[in-house]
């Protein structure tokens, strides 16, 4: 408007005309209304602005502001030549400069706005007639069509930067977004949103530099692989869940914690009775290190299980002693494999109505010149923990195998060998392809090779149960070892190739004085019957459990009643002194 107004002054002093006060007050008209357009438009909410249509209207506002200034000059016609003449020329060619230069970023308005005032200085100059204006308006034609080009121009290319700018803003935070999704993830538990493992150690070791005191519990949900194995593993999650939600609310005592969870949970209308069992070790107290550390509140944890359950176990000497020990027969199990230091031996298994051998399981054994008599149990932990599992297979097998070549040699073609393989070493090695390139190493026949897996394989057939799969077709035995003593699904045990059940020696124990003990073995007997499978009880140690077993008709058995487990040489000393005996007797019919 100021622009307008001294412009107004100057052609009103040098052309003195009628119709300038008019196109004054029209400029000034079109500006209020604009100005009204937009106050009101600020003043509504933003998220219900339209912007097509605020783009459009600014588009008309600008086209009818440039008609107004248009009519400058086409009302000088055939008078501008005159200095009141050249001063619009000056104004419009001033003023259409002014909005090519705000129209760098939004072409349209600016183009809408000096395209008639150009259009119309170019006109009022041709109509002169004249060659001197006939140039002049050419070159205002000229310039107006420069300016549109230019205006495009520009206006593409601030927008262009915008959207590099703004892609590069949205890709910035979407890097942050998922850098800090990331980081979650790795230092939160998927399911349960709780810290895990590596955000715990982080903030340990930073107690640790800091130089603090600290406890250290181990949390450990009693009786939860059978909730998965009951009822699934959907509410299972659901269980850690909400056992996840009690522990952030439980207080820091581990007896409160236990006590908290003490109640069932309930996810969908199935009550889950779990538990809690603790253990507990302090820094530097227990263990001058983390690692220690963990190591002394896992085996304070096992030892509250082997308590009872539902209980705290605080780390102390007796644990530190068998922590020591595992830390030792961990250290020395590579070396023993090696050396040859530990030695595999063999029980027997027999049929129970003549005594006669049917088969062998292999037993491990290590005794060390300082710790003493080695437990299975304890060299499976450590080969489990320095995962040598594959070597340990690898091991039992070549003696499984080197025992059935010489029993063939010695005249014994039917008896069999067993080795044990937990679900893990299947998941974590290779012991198939070990079993199988050992018995072909060999050249023994397969099905005198049998595989004893726990119950527990039933549960966990996840790439489980297309490796045992591959052992059957090549003709080798599978059993179930412990059978009883866990949680089987019936379904699963008829789908799987299992041919042998061993019932485990926790029901066989006394089962003379135990009557539902004795029930149940009948039972597992007429299940195994039903469902083709050879039926072996384990751990048969007096002549009265061996009476029983055979009156609720069991054939095969195995235990210290029957034989001991012994070395190979001494197997084979007895099958040669028995087909001795048989050719004596031979001799003398």
């Amino acid at each position: 408007m100021l622009i307008a107004l001294s412009g107004a002054v100057v052609l009103n002093i040098e052309g003195g005309y009628w119709w300038i006060p008019w196109w004054v007050a029209a400029v000034v008209a079109v500006a209020m209304v604009r100005g009204l357009w937009l106050l009101r438009l600020r003043s509504g909410p933003e998220a219900r602005r339209d912007t097509e249509a605020c783009l459009r209207q600014l588009g008309n506002f600008a086209l009818l502001a440039g008609l107004v200034w248009s009519a400058v000059p086409l009302m000088q016609i055939g008078d501008i030549e005159t200095m009141a003449g050249a001063l619009t020329a000056f104004l419009m060619a001033g003023i259409s400069a002014g909005a090519l230069i705000q129209s760098m970023t939004l072409a349209q308005p600016g183009i809408l706005f000096f395209t008639p005032i150009l259009l119309s200085t170019t006109g009022t100059f041709l109509a002169q007639g004249n060659l001197p204006c006939a140039v002049i308006g050419a070159n205002t034609l000229l310039l107006l069509v420069m300016m549109i080009l230019q205006a495009r121009r520009a206006s593409a290319r601030f927008w262009q930067g915008e959207e590099a700018r703004l892609s590069s803003q949205a890709l910035a935070r979407s890097l942050n977004e998922s850098n800090r999704k990331l980081d979650y993830l790795a230092n939160h538990d998927s399911l349960t949103g709780l810290p895990n493992r590596a955000a715990f150690n982080a903030e340990l070791s930073a107690r640790e530099a800091r130089g603090a005191a600290l406890a250290l519990a181990v949390v450990d949900l009693d009786n939860f692989k059978l909730i998965n194995d009951t009822h699934g593993h959907l509410v299972g999650d659901k269980v850690l869940i909400e056992a996840a939600d009690d522990g952030k609310r439980a207080e820091a005592l581990c007896e409160k914690v236990v006590a908290a969870m003490e109640r069932p949970f309930v996810t969908d209308g199935i009550a889950s009775p779990v538990g809690a069992s603790i253990g507990l070790a302090l820094f530097p107290q227990d263990a001058a290190e983390l690692s220690g550390l963990f190591a002394a509140a896992d085996m304070a944890l096992y030892a509250a299980k082997e308590k009872g359950k539902r209980r705290v176990s605080r780390f102390d000497a007796e644990l530190r002693v068998k922590l020591q020990r595992g830390q030792r027969i961990e250290a020395e199990i590579g070396d023993a494999l090696a050396d040859g230091r530990l030695n595999v031996v063999f029980q027997g298994q027999h049929d129970l109505r003549t005594g006669a051998v049917i088969g062998h399981e292999t037993l491990i054994r290590w005794s060390h010149p300082e710790l003493g008599a080695i437990s299975p149990p304890e060299i499976i932990a450590a080969v489990r923990s320095a995962d040598m599992g594959d070597r340990l297979t690898a091991f039992v097998a070549t003696e499984a195998c080197r025992l059935l070549r010489a029993l063939t040699h010695a005249g014994d073609t039917t008896s069999t060998v067993a080795i044990n393989i937990s679900p893990g070493e299947f998941l974590t090695g290779k012991p198939v392809d070990i079993l199988l390139a050992t018995i072909d190493r060999f050249a023994i026949r397969p099905d005198r090779f049998e595989v004893e897996v726990t119950e527990e394989t039933i549960h966990d057939l996840t790439g489980v149960g297309a490796e045992l799969r591959r052992l059957v077709d090549t003709g080798v035995r599978i059993a179930i070892d412990d059978f009883g003593a866990g949680h089987s699904s019936l379904v699963k045990l008829a789908s799987l190739p299992f041919g042998r059940l061993k019932i485990d020696r926790s029901l066989i124990a006394g089962i003379d004085a135990r009557e539902k003990n004795a029930q149940l073995i009948g039972t597992l007997i007429n299940l195994g019957t039903q469902l083709n499978f050879t039926v072996l009880a384990e751990g048969v140690e007096t002549p009265a459990e061996a009476d029983m077993l055979s009156r609720y008709g069991c054939t095969e058995v195995q235990g210290f009643h029957f034989s001991r487990p012994v070395a190979a040489k001494e197997i084979l000393a007895k099958v040669r002194d028995e087909n001795a005996r048989v050719e004596r007797l031979k001799r003398i019919s």
